[in-house]
């Protein structure tokens, strides 16, 4: 995963200032979001594997919400 990718996907989940927000969810520290987001270090399996799970519950989250909202 690039870190561009990691980063817009956190970004989608936690708005712009996701690092702590993202870090709790993912069981890592701050520093690591960071530095998996600036590219110094290669974003581990596990991450990838916990970050799709939460982008996954969320679409489907919103698949449930958009209906009601959207006329």
């Amino acid at each position: 995963m690039s870190q561009q990718l990691f980063a817009r996907g956190c970004e989608a989940l936690f708005g712009t200032q996701y690092q702590s927000e993202a870090a709790r969810a993912l069981g890592i520290s701050r520093s690591s979001v960071l530095r998996y987001a600036d590219g110094r270090r290669a974003v581990p399996a596990q991450v990838i594997e916990r970050l799709a799970a939460l982008l996954v519950e969320r679409e489907s989250e919103l698949a449930k919400l958009i209906p009601k909202v959207v006329p």
